[in-house]
């Protein structure tokens, strides 16, 4: 295949379907006649960059890599809404680069690397009030993950974030024939509609997020066994939960109701 050599390193692997890459952009401009200016992470050749130029969207590109960002200068610097950044997109200000877009809610569109995908999702949900949606392109089984239900395999962590931050949709599967190299597994498009004010139910989210992330490095105990290490014995009993569950079985409207308890309880005894 003639053009740039992937990289390793970076984790590319460059979509050659021309549909599949129509299909992706159709899908992150689809809400409506509104503009919203266009963050894509990862262009490489530019099967996407291209098509979101021609739709006249506003438009910001995040390339690591200096030959490809070189070669996408040369072919679009005279663009008049073309920009890019040349960074690693978890070095990326991301306030920064939101706040210059505003007051428009950006869209974030991207094949992104497989070995860094939740990083990068959690990179957005932490930015999540100034972004309208997500069309994203990643491994297929962390595109299971993100929209697995209580008592999966699948769930976890990323399935109860995503919820907070989003609604998630799992749009369509992508075959590793469609990438040059060929990867070795498949990949999924899912989009990612962001909440207005996500945490505006959690009375203490960093205790939420506190208790989640501990409950689920122990995923196989007991909710008594791994929170009997940030609580004492005393709180926990007046607990009204059943606390013989384990990680996996609670939806998050329970891990809400768990830790709403928990700070409830802790500020009562001072």
């Amino acid at each position: 295949m003639p053009g740039p050599k992937p990289k390793k390193r970076w984790g590319q692997n460059f979509l050659r379907e021309p549909n599949t890459a129509r299909k992706i952009v159709a899908a992150a401009l689809s809400d409506g006649p509104e503009k919203h200016p266009v963050i894509e992470i990862g262009p490489g050749t530019g099967a996407l960059t291209r098509l979101l130029l021609e739709s006249d969207t506003p438009y910001t590109g995040i390339e690591i890599d200096p030959q490809l960002a070189a070669d996408l200068r040369d072919q679009y610097a005279g663009h008049p809404h073309f920009h890019l950044e040349e960074k690693d997109v978890l070095e990326l200000d991301w306030p920064a680069l939101l706040e210059n877009l505003a007051p428009s809610k950006a869209v974030v569109i991207g094949n992104i690397p497989y070995n860094i995908t939740s990083p990068i999702l959690f990179t957005l949900f932490e930015n999540s009030t100034r972004l309208h949606s997500a069309v994203i392109m990643m491994q297929k089984e962390v595109a299971e993950r993100l929209v697995a239900l209580p008592n999966t395999k699948a769930y976890g962590l990323l399935a109860i974030f995503t919820r907070i931050y989003c609604d998630c949709r799992y749009l369509f599967k992508v075959g590793a024939h469609q990438f040059f190299p060929v990867p070795k597994v498949d990949s999924a498009v899912v989009k990612l509609d962001f909440r207005e004010d996500p945490v505006a139910d959690f009375p203490d989210f960093d205790l939420f997020r506190r208790v989640l992330r501990h409950c689920f490095q122990q995923r196989r105990k007991m909710l008594r066994k791994s929170l009997g290490s940030l609580f004492p014995a005393d709180h926990l009993s007046k607990l009204r939960f059943d606390l013989t569950r384990r990680p996996e079985n609670l939806s998050l409207t329970e891990w809400q109701d768990l830790t709403a308890q928990l700070l409830a309880t802790k500020e009562s005894s001072g």
